[in-house]
């Protein structure tokens, strides 16, 4: 049979209500879950894959997939009302989604993000079934020195995060710092303090919860409002139905920073260990260099949303792909789902669909067709969650934090992140205060462990560490290119920088 022939066969199998039920109740689910601050992707799916144990295995594989495209898009929705992400890749979309929400504009950057998740989930769905094959050959070429390397070009944003270069890329390395905390590849341990909870690395949700998350709660106690002192905050819903829809329309007047975006998503999304965060990090510094409003990003920029959010959506296309011919997690959420096949008696990898190619087929057509609903059940869910910013402070700050503290707790159901969840609280005030960008904190956090392992991996497979290394193998070099480009405006503005400078001590 032809793979037409097994597309078409897939597609037949979603023909079934009880599937569709599956599908529209694991998307509204992962949306829901996902912005629940702490209640990450991962979880989500964990949490049900006892549920799925007597269904049929297409309707319990697209349940859990659902889950995972739902929670994608909905860990935006807190990052953007509230700033405080609901897992990990959603931290770039509030760099713009907050500051929107911030100026009146919180319905239009759910509108954004609703549009922009579901293009870049579609996106992510054709190429998984479209290219899957050059993509999985694609990412095996990848070795310790090469996604050492998408590591460094991830870093690179870190320079744009602020308007002092100097404050960015001492968070930065702060950041890597704490990133490195835990047992090494060698099997040594760093900066642990003798705490065995820190043996796996410094938590991410709770560090993520307590500096953004929880340091903002200190500076709502400043307002009356999550966006001002006045109940001018409380518009008639029309109002906010006709801002959520024009933030929708406005998505579709940028196809092709939508294309670049996803397309981003999903090589970055295909690679072992990568994610939507390096995805949705790379796609949004990718973003502000060729954007003609690149100056206000961060500021509440629409373009801003766009790049995060696409990528974020469209990195599970390429995640997907990995896992299901390969068998190997690109993350967390897809390692899950990996125990999600195995209790249908499924493994991943090239025999899945040899033994199995409609049910493969019909997995991935039904991606295509989440991306449609997420269009609906998304705007239903924004439109309701926007809500939200027209609570007062006095009685939100209060629910928030329990939300922050249920949901660190959750996680790993230890004390300990909560107390790891309040030291980053403390370190995120004092970070404002300073005016260093907590962003750069973040990233660096996430980014140091892939560095420091794939530095290690590098060094062990070489035995030296060389730059021979990078410049023998051609993915490294165009990776290396790559990181020439991105690094470009920046040498362009430290010299603009130097010269202004100098201009004004000769003048």
């Amino acid at each position: 049979m032809s793979e037409l022939t097994y597309l078409w066969a897939g597609i037949s199998l979603l023909a079934d209500w009880q599937v569709i039920l599956m599908m529209v109740l694991g998307l509204l689910f992962g949306i829901i879950t996902g912005a629940i601050p702490g209640f990450s992707t991962p979880l989500a799916i964990s949490v049900m894959l006892p549920v799925t144990f007597s269904m049929d295995p297409l309707a319990a594989i697209v349940f859990l997939t659902c889950i995972y495209a739902g929670g994608n898009f909905g860990s935006s929705i807190s990052a953007i009302l509230i700033n405080i992400p609901g897992s990990p890749q959603a931290i770039v979309t509030g760099l713009d989604g907050y500051p929107m929400t911030q100026q009146g504009r919180g319905n239009e950057a759910l509108g954004i993000a609703v549009a922009s998740s579901a293009v870049g989930n579609l996106i992510g769905a054709i190429f998984l079934i479209l290219i899957m094959p050059l993509l999985v050959k694609f990412a095996l070429s990848f070795g310790p020195p090469e996604l050492f390397l998408v590591g460094v070009i991830g870093l690179t944003v870190i320079a744009s995060l602020h308007k002092s270069f100097l404050k960015a890329a001492i968070a930065g390395a702060f950041g890597i710092l704490l990133g490195t905390i835990g047992m090494t590849t060698t099997g040594s341990t760093r900066g642990t303090w003798g705490y065995y909870e820190l043996l796996d690395g410094i938590s991410l949700i709770p560090a993520l919860i307590g500096l953004i998350g929880f340091s903002e709660l200190f500076m709502m106690l400043q307002r009356t409002y999550v966006v001002g002192n006045t109940v001018t905050n409380k518009r008639d819903g029309r109002h906010d139905l006709k801002q959520l829809l024009g933030g929708f329309k406005q998505t579709f007047r940028h196809p092709v920073t939508l294309l670049r975006a996803s397309t981003l998503g999903v090589l970055i999304g295909g690679l072992p260990g990568a994610g939507g965060t390096v995805a949705s990090v790379v796609s949004y510094n990718e973003g502000k260099r060729y954007s003609k409003n690149g100056a206000n990003f961060g500021k509440g920029e629409p373009e801003g949303v766009i790049n995060a959010e696409a990528a974020n959506n469209a990195s599970e296309g390429g995640a997907l792909a990995l896992m299901l011919s390969l068998g190997i997690p690109g993350g967390l959420a897809t390692a899950v789902l990996i125990g999600g096949f195995m209790l249908q008696g499924l493994i991943p990898g090239p025999r899945l669909f040899i033994d199995n190619p409609e049910l493969m087929y019909g997995v991935m057509s039904a991606q295509i067709f989440a991306s449609f609903m997420l269009l609906f059940f998304g705007l239903v869910v924004s439109f309701y969650a926007a809500k939200i910013i027209q609570v007062p402070t006095i009685v939100l700050i209060p629910l928030i934090a329990l939300f922050s503290i249920v949901g660190t707790y959750a996680v790993k159901l230890l004390m300990f992140d909560i107390y790891v969840m309040l030291i980053f609280a403390l370190l995120g005030i004092v970070l404002r205060k300073f005016d260093y960008p907590l962003i750069a904190v973040i990233l660096g956090l996430i980014l140091g462990p892939i560095l420091d392992g794939q530095l290690m991996r590098t060094y062990q497979g070489a035995g030296k560490l060389s730059a021979s290394i990078f410049l023998e193998r051609p993915v490294s070099i165009f990776l290396l290119a790559v990181l020439a480009l991105s690094l470009l405006p920046l040498v362009v503005r430290l010299i603009k920088g130097y010269l202004n400078k100098k201009d004004i001590a000769d003048g």
